[in-house]
């Protein structure tokens, strides 16, 4: 449908069923492109803008707590009668009118235009980077239209500094194909936070600006998409329908049904689970004769167990089963992709290495599996029907979306594959991201071992020897959180993120052509001292507030390490140039859960073992393949009563 002007003739817009907005619940609506989100806060229904002014969630993928709209990012709050910001004077959500009527609510043309204006200009604690558009592109955009004064200091991609490109290969030959992260990044301290480089005969702009890549993340599904490569490198025998890979409407109709999987009170009920799985890796770790551990290998069989456990209700107990498992087919998929991406021409459309013909059989093993966990979810479904009004994990979900009358009426039921290919995301996604950051922060634990003794002091204070049985003892850690933080700030799992532009645009003084690439540098961007001073030191105190701790003299090379976060006892970071699980409307969904797995795991740790290097630590290599990994970190674990 297309918006109406003040001006034309107004009409009344149907937004919801009254039904279905239960009370203490977060409601996600798209009308035209606009996005909303209804709140029915013990019975009073309000409309506001539906993405965070911060950094671009979606507000409907957060909490209400106490009359208050909750943010999942960095827990924004705002009133949900007025929709001002907790503690801002000038930070207020723009609120749509409604009326309620024949139990639908509503809004007419008239004011959802007016809003649609009103939300572009709303108050913001820093003025972000805009996006424009040229008016030939289409009407709806015109309002955003750059102005002519504007233009004359547009930069073209041609103008753009960079290094410099061979005939057909550009700079592929300059790369190292193992780290490539880190030639980007070289390539960024010599040529500035926005550069062009070539990957064979396309050009590709590369951005390490905070204002930048932050506009453009939150310009996504719409104007900025996941690169198209990823279609053109996928294995034969991979499906391409999940939410990873879905744009636009495919995207919004998947994201909730992701979501609502994944929030707190899923978390919470399946958090007994997370409880044994996390003591099956205490036991592992404890075993006789595991003195030397590979640790990012366990990690990623823990990580597969609460994935398979959460999300399908299925105990592949990787943790306690050697020999063929799903974790070691998982983790051939990756690489391949990473490996084809980096690639001058397709050449597995003409022919298979070994390797690519190895990846597809694993491909296959693991679809066979996927394949099991549906037939089983669909049994479970049938022999249990009051499991369809309400769904225990992510699978069951999933198929009740694709069976619903409701949507199959409307022609937007989830298709088998999509199905399929969602299992397959949450598969790969939840092992290797989250055992990745995990294996980093252990990695600065052992670097650094007055970090891992302040840490244990905390955990002791807050539990003492007990381990962890409840959801709420988690929010007690903050010096918890600032390992976890400071290591993914150093060492981002994803330390950079390529999009493409669906349409013709203008990012701040930047022109994109529509099929243009952009590369994002999430660590570049972490590591810029005028955000986070002192930016090359492993510091966890820069995220508490008001923290004053010293490690004191002697710490060697780790001396850096624990001094408090500055004269005035606030928290010295940037918030929006980190942005290690992405930013915008497709944050990482699993971002809560993976941060629950690390804190467990971290917990369990510093309660159960000392750990010290089974390897010289500065031999450890960061290696990117789709994630970045610390390739030969192996650790002697020592158990505590020793």
């Amino acid at each position: 449908m297309t918006l109406q002007s003040p001006q034309q003739s107004d009409h009344l817009i149907p937004l919801a069923n009254l039904m279905d907005l239960s009370v203490g619940t977060l409601t996600a609506v798209n009308i035209d492109g606009v996005e909303l989100v209804l709140v029915n806060n013990a019975g009073d229904i309000k409309a506001f803008e539906g993405r965070c002014p911060h950094m671009g969630t979606l507000l409907a993928e957060g909490e209400l707590q106490n009359g208050e709209l909750v943010c999942r990012t960095h827990h924004w709050r705002f009133d949900c009668v007025t929709g001002k910001k907790s503690h801002s004077h000038g930070i207020c959500l723009a609120k749509l009118p409604l009326q309620i009527k024949a139990g639908k609510v509503l809004a007419s043309a008239s004011e959802l235009a007016t809003f649609a204006r009103d939300s572009d200009t709303s108050g913001t604690e820093t003025r972000d980077t805009e996006i424009s558009f040229d008016p030939s592109i289409n009407d709806a955009a015109t309002q955003h239209a750059p102005t002519s004064d504007s233009r004359s200091n547009l930069l073209e991609m041609e103008s753009l500094p960079g290094p410099r490109p061979l005939p057909l290969l550009g700079n592929m030959l300059s790369i190292d194909r193992r780290a490539f992260h880190r030639t980007l990044e070289a390539w960024a301290q010599q040529h500035g936070a926005v550069y062009r480089c070539w990957m064979g005969r396309k050009s590709m702009v590369v951005v390490s600006d905070e204002g930048i890549s932050n506009a453009i993340l939150k310009a996504r599904p719409d104007t900025f998409r996941r690169t198209s490569q990823l279609e053109v490198v996928s294995i034969s025998g991979m499906n391409t329908h999940g939410v990873f890979m879905a744009e636009g409407s495919r995207w919004r109709k998947q994201r909730p049904v992701i979501m609502q999987s994944l929030d707190t009170r899923h978390l919470k009920q399946f958090f007994p689970v997370l409880v044994a799985v996390t003591d099956r890796l205490r036991r592992r770790w404890s075993g006789a004769g595991r003195q030397v551990v590979d640790v990012q290998s366990d990690l990623m069989r823990f990580t597969v167990d609460v994935t398979t456990s959460l999300a399908f209700g299925q105990d592949t107990n990787t943790l306690e089963t050697e020999g063929d498992v799903i974790q070691q087919h998982l983790d051939k998929i990756f690489p391949t992709l990473q490996r084809r991406l980096l690639m001058p021409f397709a050449y597995w459309h003409y022919f298979r290495l070994p390797a690519d013909r190895e990846a597809e059989k694993s491909v296959g093993i693991v679809y066979q599996a996927v394949t099991k966990f549906i037939e089983q979810a669909k049994k479970a479904l049938d022999d249990s029907p009051q499991l369809r009004e309400n769904p225990e994990n992510l699978l069951q979900s999933l198929l009740m979306a694709a069976t619903s009358e409701d949507v199959a009426v409307e022609g937007e039921g989830f298709s088998e594959k999509e199905v399929a290919d969602n299992v397959m995301t949450m598969l790969l996604a939840g092992e290797d991201t989250t055992a990745n950051s995990l294996a980093w922060t252990i990695y600065f634990l052992v670097k650094y071992p007055e970090v891992q003794h302040k840490l244990r002091a905390e955990i002791v204070s807050v539990l003492g020897d007990a381990p962890i049985t409840e959801f709420e003892q988690l929010r007690d850690l903050p010096y918890l959180d600032g390992v976890i933080h400071e290591a993914m700030r150093l060492k981002p799992v994803a330390p950079l993120n390529v999009v493409e532009a669906n349409v013709d645009c203008i990012v701040d003084n930047l022109s994109f052509k529509k099929g243009d690439f952009v590369t994002i540098l999430a660590r570049a961007m972490a590591i810029n001292p005028s955000d986070f001073p002192d930016a090359q030191s492993y510091k966890p105190e820069r995220w508490l507030a008001n923290a004053r701790i010293n490690v004191g003299a002697g710490a060697g090379a780790g001396a850096s390490v624990g001094v408090g976060a500055g004269d005035k006892g606030e928290r010295q970071v940037n918030q929006r140039a980190f942005i290690p699980f992405g930013s915008g409307p497709r944050l990482c969904p699993g971002r809560s859960l993976a941060l629950l797995e690390m804190k467990m795991v971290l917990v369990m740790m510093m309660q159960n073992f000392a750990i010290s290097p089974g390897a010289d630590l500065d031999k450890v290599r960061e290696e990117l393949s789709f994630t970045m990994s610390p390739r030969g970190l192996l650790l002697a674990f020592a158990a505590l009563a020793d």
